[in-house]
């Protein structure tokens, strides 16, 4: 006992207790710096949860379905044909995620087609177009031809920003560029799906632009047929695919007929330009013919 009283004496207080006090004041500094961040970051977490931004990225297949007894009627159906993936687990070069981002904070209701441009857009495309025909390759559905499309929708209009990979048959997209069909013949299956429309009308537009150019292209030369990943400028956002959908979806419930009058005003002070079809031409047939030969060439994906 004696031996334990004479080494607590012998210590020396005057630094063992600002030692033991700046020590303590660190731990306890770290700690709490430390529960802060990972509160901030659960607390940022659940802030994009509840404002609707999200990293996912969906693969959502698009369907007419007819409506009885209204044989002019559809009823439009998309449905998710792949498991959610993430923005991380189908880009793993944190560059190339930051970009994605960028270009899908660009896109709006008029453009929703991400901007894919130059050599690191066509390569950021066919990484998405691989991804999703790898998943379906061993589909039991017969195969057609799908046009793919990576798009994000407008945060206004839209309860959820992810970036969503349309797949779409060519005469169904055909359809929609007539913005006067879209009025009166399409039906959705809940009342909110109208944006939807709006969407693949104004993709509809850029496809019959993509084709025209495609035309002019190939009446000018031929080199442009293979893409030269080194030195590509210019690639069709919107890619034709070979693949084994369910075309069997029936509606969830009855169709709903939108109620385009309460929307159209909002759509035209966005600056919309929502186009009627027009009376074909020789210029149409022409583009008519391309977009058969668009569907039946076989396809290159690196």
């Amino acid at each position: 006992m004696q031996f334990v009283t004479d080494w607590f004496w012998s210590l020396q207080w005057e630094r063992l207790v600002p030692e033991l006090i700046g020590k303590a004041l660190g731990f306890l500094s770290g700690f709490a710096a430390s529960w802060f961040l990972l509160f901030r970051r659960r607390l940022n977490a659940l802030q994009r949860m509840q404002s609707g931004d999200s990293d996912d990225f969906i693969f959502q297949m698009h369907h007419l379905s007819p409506v009885a007894d209204h044989d002019e009627d559809v009823v439009l159906l998309f449905r998710n044909v792949a498991p959610k993936t993430t923005l991380n687990d189908l880009y793993d070069n944190e560059a190339v995620r930051n970009v994605v981002k960028k270009i899908a904070d660009q896109t709006t209701l008029d453009d929703p087609i991400l901007k894919t441009e130059g050599t690191l857009g066509f390569e950021l495309l066919n990484d998405a177009v691989g991804h999703i025909a790898g998943l379906l390759a061993t589909t039991p559905f017969p195969r057609k031809a799908w046009l793919f499309v990576m798009t994000c929708e407008d945060r206004q209009a839209v309860r959820k920003k992810c970036v969503r990979c349309f797949l779409i048959q060519p005469a169904d997209l055909e359809k929609f560029f007539d913005w006067n069909w879209c009025q009166h013949h399409v039906r959705v299956e809940k009342p909110w799906h109208w944006f939807r429309v709006v969407a693949l009308h104004r993709i509809a537009c850029a496809w019959k632009s993509e084709q025209q150019i495609a035309i002019e292209e190939s009446s000018r030369s031929q080199e442009l047929d293979m893409p030269l990943v080194d030195k590509q400028v210019r690639h069709d956002r919107i890619r034709v695919l070979s693949l084994g959908l369910n075309e069997e979806e029936c509606p969830i419930g009855q169709p709903h007929r939108i109620a385009w009058n309460s929307h159209l005003a909002s759509l035209e002070a966005m600056g919309l330009q929502l186009t009627a079809a027009t009376p074909k031409t020789n210029n149409d047939a022409h583009v008519n013919t391309a977009t058969d030969h668009a569907v039946n060439a076989p396809k290159l994906l690196d």
